[in-house]
């Protein structure tokens, strides 16, 4: 009899046993699905805005192209995907960091590192805000490194209603030396080597006007 008892003793505990370990691994699962779901609201939050979210007509706007200059950083509001691929800090949203991401990550940064001169990104601007086309990595390693401006080449969209608070618009005839900075851009631009502007052209008509003159 007390066998019998000792057994039915050890079989309460043991279930009690496991229904506390049920219960606890119950909670704990609870608690991951609070947390993700946390995670993915805070990602939402935190996403970058899309420039046609915000600008719809942008899809049809005219565009004028700018040219290779500095932009400062904190005119920098958003991305020109739709949807939005990145977090407000212009890093890729979280599932979207994979492997290929982080090696690209840690080149800029030991680029950046070395003082090394990256390639412009490329942004739109609409009114007095840009949009990252290309270079969402760079502008993110350029905030972390506390930088005030970087290198864009910029094309403005004349999206109706939305002007420069200065009320000009810009295109690349509105900027003084232009061509050089297009050629740098270009990679063409060296300061060993005499550039000719459009303007200091000769035509063929021209010379042999010249030489009839001298005859």
């Amino acid at each position: 009899m007390s066998t019998l008892f000792s057994l039915a003793r050890w079989l309460v505990r043991a279930m009690g046993r496991a229904l506390l370990d049920g219960l606890r691994l119950a909670l704990h699962a609870t608690g991951q699905i609070r947390a993700g779901a946390a995670e993915r609201r805070n990602a939402v939050r935190n996403v970058l805005p899309s420039l046609y979210d915000r600008h719809p007509h942008a899809r049809t706007a005219p565009r004028r192209p700018v040219g290779v200059r500095p932009v400062e950083l904190d005119r920098i509001v958003g991305t020109a995907r739709s949807p939005s691929q990145n977090t407000a800090d212009f890093l890729p949203l979280p599932g979207l960091r994979g492997q290929n991401w982080r090696a690209r990550w840690q080149r800029i940064n030991r680029a950046m590192d070395r003082l090394s001169v990256l390639p412009p990104i490329e942004l739109v601007q609409v009114g007095d805000e840009y949009f990252v086309v290309d270079g969402h990595n760079r502008v993110a390693a350029a905030l972390r490194a506390g930088a005030v401006e970087i290198d864009a080449d910029v094309v403005q969209l004349l999206v109706p209603g939305v002007r420069p608070s200065g009320g000009a618009v810009l295109d690349s005839t509105a900027l003084i030396g232009t061509e050089s900075v297009r050629q740098a851009g270009q990679g063409r631009y060296s300061r060993t080597v005499e550039q000719r502007l459009p303007q200091d052209r000769v035509t063929r008509e021209q010379l042999l006007a010249a030489d009839e003159d001298r005859e």
